[in-house]
């Protein structure tokens, strides 16, 4: 989103907003005293001079940090892009909340509302601070429950507190606040359909090698190759989950190169190869309780012409290292276990024939 269409965005939220602060005395829901205006007066018209966003959220926070040009990036994660649409919508959100109704000032009812300290150790609530590009504070706020069923043209609403306030409230808005780097940075790693994937093999520390492939792009289910005799697999879907890693494929978190040290004797190497010539090579590594990807692709030298109008294997190929180059990546544990799947994994004993 740029600067100018974000401005555009916040003039319409603030037109909505007025018309809400109209019907948010008629019929709050819930017990406490209707109340009404912007909980933060004045962000609507600053929401372009935010340059700073940070969540906190028990022991860990997360900065999205807005450049000279607009675009985001993530500290803790060395820099990773951040989805601009993402961060800019907290912010907006954030311009956007208006109060509704009182609620306790009792410090003992604050987790109820998960409104309580957001730094404690089984907190659930998030404070968010946004700031200048002088590093002023311009916003801050503990976000806790949500609420689905307001009375008047806002049907969502979060419980909130200001920060050294013992007074809390029900705002009525959207207010998206997640505390995982996945949930705010560019997500996606490669997309290259499971159907288009022609062999994949995946090498393990110890020596063992699992490959899997379809020759035929009209059979249903990869095959396994070297199953030992005696054995089967228990399930016929297992040869297409590993070849279907790289489709689709997000990050859970994102480091420079030289996070990981994709140890020989620690590293599961994955390779995959398409039908128009593409080969993707995926290593992983486990550090931090977390799987650590290192990816990158070439292109075949007997790599097929291209259809017309369709890129060439080495186009995609250079697409992918651009944009995957010099980092690492955490991938998602559902990916992740497909390429640690070893045969014993993936085998059972197959019935004597009778």
């Amino acid at each position: 989103m740029t600067p100018k269409n974000l401005i555009v965005l916040a003039a319409t939220t603030a037109v909505a907003v007025g018309a809400a602060v109209v019907s948010l005395n008629t019929g709050g829901a819930g017990s406490g005293v209707a109340v009404s205006g912007h909980v933060i007066p004045g962000l609507i018209d600053r929401v372009n001079d935010v340059a700073k966003v940070t969540i906190e959220h028990r022991d860990k926070t997360l900065t999205l940090v807005r450049g000279a040009k607009g675009a985001w990036t993530m500290p803790e994660s060395d820099g990773y892009p951040v989805s601009a649409k993402v961060a800019e919508k907290v912010v907006v959100q954030m311009a956007d909340l208006n109060f509704y109704e009182l609620k306790t000032r009792k410090p003992e009812l604050y987790s109820r509302l998960h409104v309580a300290d957001p730094k404690a150790a089984k907190a659930e609530a998030r404070e968010i601070k946004l700031y200048d590009a002088a590093g002023k504070v311009m916003a801050d706020l503990i976000a806790g429950r949500k609420r689905y069923n307001l009375v008047g043209p806002r049907k969502e609403g979060v419980y909130i507190r200001k920060p050294g306030d013992a007074q809390t409230w029900l705002a009525a808005g959207e207010f998206d606040v997640e505390v995982k780097p996945r949930d705010w940075l560019v997500q996606e790693l490669i997309d290259i359909k499971e159907d288009t994937v022609r062999a994949a093999t995946v090498r393990h520390p110890g020596g063992e090698v699992v490959r899997v492939v379809k020759n035929d792009p009209k059979e249903r289910d990869f095959t396994l190759l070297d199953i030992p005799a005696g054995k089967k697999l228990q399930y016929d879907t297992d040869p297409n989950n590993i070849a279907g890693v790289i489709d689709q494929l997000e990050l859970d978190d994102a480091r420079k190169a030289g996070f990981v040290g994709f140890d020989a004797d620690k590293t599961i190497s994955a390779e995959f190869i398409t039908r128009d010539g593409l080969k993707v090579m995926i290593d992983l590594q486990a550090k931090d309780g977390a799987d650590w990807a290192r990816i990158s692709a070439a292109a075949l030298p007997d790599a097929p012409a291209p259809a017309s109008g369709a890129k060439s294997a080495a186009e995609r190929a250079a697409a992918i290292n651009a944009h995957v180059g010099g980092w690492v990546f955490a991938l998602p544990g559902f990916k992740a276990s497909r390429l640690k799947r070893g045969l014993s994994d993936m085998l059972v004993d197959a019935k004597p024939a009778s």
